[in-house]
């Protein structure tokens, strides 16, 4: 493979806490933090785009999403950031990777600017390129233009690439694109639901993910 195209919220960074805490601040603020089963549903569409994912979360409801999504912004991101950590052991396996010339690239859901922001706190700016989120796609997960745009900018064939994701939307984008992807079990979905998608392989842990990635990548 001579190119890992990477997610971002779940795959390389712990965002759980830091989406979670903008969550409750949204479902209180609009008072629906008592409405059932309303967390697990909105952290199942953790991987598409925030527009679609709230759509998707209250659809049926009487709830307007386009609300939603205004006071889920009104979250104050930038102060709680430090809940966002990457996964251990990710650091050091990024960082291997690029001192060994593996090119990498991120495809994602978050927008450009926090996505920027938070690469470059967790010190990896160098490490990746492009950044591909849903300011650059006319269609985001799991639609495959994020995934052809990563390919375009390195003269690269479907084949020559690995995604790794940690939800059903990442290994469709990858299937839709006919990229081999790695599924990683330390983000938001199960294995099961992950293993539909028919992956190359699976990583409970980075570990895992670390022998599975100098077996198949060559820069």
């Amino acid at each position: 493979m001579k190119l890992i195209v990477w997610d971002f919220d779940g795959t390389l960074a712990d965002s759980r806490p830091l989406i979670v805490a903008g969550m409750e601040h949204a479902l209180k603020g609009l008072r629906l933090q008592d409405l059932p089963g309303i967390r697990e549903a909105w952290l199942r569409q953790v991987g598409l785009p925030v527009e679609e994912g709230l759509k998707r979360t209250f659809a049926g409801l009487e709830v307007d999403p386009a609300e939603v999504l205004k006071v889920y912004r009104s979250f104050d991101w930038m102060a709680n950031e430090r809940l966002l950590q990457p996964f251990p052991g990710m650091s050091e396996l990024v960082h291997e990777l690029h001192g060994r010339g593996v090119k990498m690239a991120i495809a994602s859901s978050k927008r450009t600017v926090p996505l920027k922001r938070q690469v470059t706190t967790l010190g990896w700016a160098a490490c990746f390129d492009p950044l591909v989120t849903p300011d650059d796609v006319r269609l985001g997960k799991p639609h495959p233009e994020s995934l052809e745009i990563c390919l375009r900018v390195h003269g690269l064939e479907p084949d020559e690439a690995l995604m790794i994701g940690d939800t059903p939307f990442d290994l469709e984008m990858a299937q839709r694109a006919g990229v081999p992807s790695v599924a990683v079990g330390h983000g938001f979905y199960g294995q099961e639901a992950l293993l539909e998608y028919a992956p190359q392989a699976y990583a409970p842990d980075v570990p895992a993910l670390r022998t599975i990635l100098f077996a198949m990548v060559t820069p």
